[in-house]
């Protein structure tokens, strides 16, 4: 197919207060334009209903009905990403009808991995049919639920870009890629066909709530106190 322009918006799970919005141009496989990107970040009332909606999600653990947060949670933030999504296009001299789709991934609220002889679960919140009405374009969404309801891990996503970059680099040879977002993940591409992408445990995620927690800000910014202590050899 003819490369198109695309939208991609991610909110991890280290909830940084920041929408990543990327425009690109692509044809599924390959990046045409690498385009641009900003961080958009939320307003402090829907940062703070988020804070409270993954509460809520870590009490509720699946068992029960779903906390009636979820759907106030759910509008807000699709109200939010799509208004960072407009103002990304319009900022680059662009309308939406330039777009071809917008890659939608909404917010994580409640992640259960699988295990041997149980199916995982996963909730990931953000209304992609409201997105498509507010912003006149297709968009894509929820892309890791039915994976895990057919017994995958529905993550990590990231292997797919990797792939693009890796190609459009023309890098050859066994390379690998590490991705460190609220949970870390390694991409290893053998320069030919075979990708292998897997979760390498918690990233970002235990430092901010540990950054908050001690009342030092959001998050360890550009890895100011992380650069100012000394490694633990013993325990290397």
């Amino acid at each position: 197919m003819e490369p198109i322009w695309a939208v991609g918006l991610m909110t991890g799970t280290v909830l940084d207060g920041n929408i990543d919005v990327a425009l690109i141009k692509t044809d599924g496989e390959r990046i045409a334009d690498t385009g641009t990107y900003t961080l958009a970040p939320y307003p402090r009332s829907i940062r703070a209903l988020l804070e409270e909606t993954l509460r809520q999600a870590r009490a509720w653990n699946f068992e029960g009905p779903e906390p009636a947060i979820f759907r106030e949670a759910e509008e807000a933030l699709t109200r939010a990403q799509s208004a960072a999504v407009k103002a990304l296009v319009e900022s680059q001299g662009m309308s939406m009808a330039d777009i071809g789709i917008v890659g939608f991934h909404g917010q994580t609220v409640l992640h259960r991995a699988p295990q041997p002889g149980r199916i995982g679960r996963t909730r990931q919140l953000g209304d992609g049919e409201l997105m498509a009405s507010l912003l006149g374009t297709k968009v894509a969404y929820d892309f890791r639920s039915a994976d895990v309801a057919a017994g995958g891990q529905g993550a990590p996503l990231a292997a797919a870009y990797h792939a693009a970059l890796l190609k459009a680099a023309d890098v050859s040879g066994d390379t690998a890629v590490l991705n460190l977002g609220g949970v870390g993940n390694i991409t290893w591409w053998d320069g030919k066909g075979d990708i292998v992408a897997f979760d390498t445990g918690p990233a970002n995620a235990p430092v901010n709530d540990f950054i908050k927690a001690k009342g030092l800000g959001e998050m360890d910014r550009d890895g100011r106190l992380a650069a100012a202590g000394h490694g633990d050899e013993e325990r290397h």
